[in-house]
């Protein structure tokens, strides 16, 4: 499964949303999906559907698959106000789409105690926010399974893609930080692969915006391995996926085949 993270430039660390101004960055993308047979699903930080940026009345007129990304995807405030948050971008987000967003993604892959319920009180049916991996500083859910699973309260989570082997976190991001010959050599062994394979991706991964030299200086040197390599690398990894029989669809058939089987 392919998803996008639509929110402001690299995580919000350069104050804007530049790649979203304009329709071309999210239409490149569609076209990319759309030659690759790629079903996309996009998850929206609802703050950005105020205005008329470009890429936001694309999302919009494409009729794509897309869930709720918090309201403001500030990670300073999170921790104190994940529960406002959700509830917030439901209603924004159903505001502006005319239907409830099926799913949530919370800034960072964070969970905090009390956000499952928080999800299941706002109406949400799946989670995608888990990295079941190890990011220092941050998140450490190593412990947690590698495929879905239904929490306590019947919320749904999706993790993202991590082997089980080394908990690697398969993401384009990290494909363009490692390059392709250590994922070459990291997934040699597709029973180390999940059955669910959950991608994340972002505008910032195949697009540089202007205020790149904005970022604090160890990003710049992580966004700026392979800055041209994002699709041609997100390539490789669907044909390898493909090549083992992994059938791509979007989130919202994901949660909906996975809940019929519970």
């Amino acid at each position: 499964m392919l998803t996008c993270d639509i929110e402001p430039d690299y995580g919000a660390r350069t104050g804007t949303a530049a790649l979203l101004e304009e329709e071309q960055p999210l239409n490149d993308v569609l076209a990319f999906c759309a030659a690759q047979k790629l079903p996309l699903s996009c998850f929206v930080v609802t703050s950005l559907l105020q205005g008329n940026k470009g890429g936001i009345c694309v999302l919009r007129a494409a009729n794509l698959d897309v869930h709720a990304h918090s309201h403001t995807h500030n990670t300073q405030q999170y921790r104190v106000s994940s529960a406002e948050e959700m509830q917030k971008a439901q209603d924004v987000f159903s505001a502006f789409f005319g239907r409830p967003s099926l799913g949530y993604r919370a800034p960072q892959g964070v969970l905090y105690p009390g956000d499952i319920q928080a999800l299941s009180g706002a109406g949400y049916a799946f989670d995608s926010s888990v990295f079941p991996s190890r990011r220092r500083g941050l998140f450490d859910y190593r412990a947690l399974p590698t495929e879905p699973w239904m929490w306590r309260g019947g919320v749904l989570e999706l993790p993202f893609a991590a082997l089980a082997h080394s908990r690697r976190r398969v993401t384009v991001s990290m494909l363009k930080l490692r390059g392709r010959r250590f994922w070459q050599r990291q997934l040699r062994e597709p029973a180390h692969w999940p059955h669910v394979f959950v991608i994340d991706s972002h505008l910032h991964d195949f697009f540089t915006p202007g205020n790149f030299h904005h970022l604090p200086l160890a990003y710049r040197l992580a966004y700026g391995r392979r800055k041209e390599q994002g699709f041609a690398l997100l390539s490789w990894l669907v044909e390898l996926l493909k090549g083992q029989g992994y059938r791509f669809v979007d989130m919202t058939s994901l949660c909906r085949e996975l809940r019929a089987r519970k």
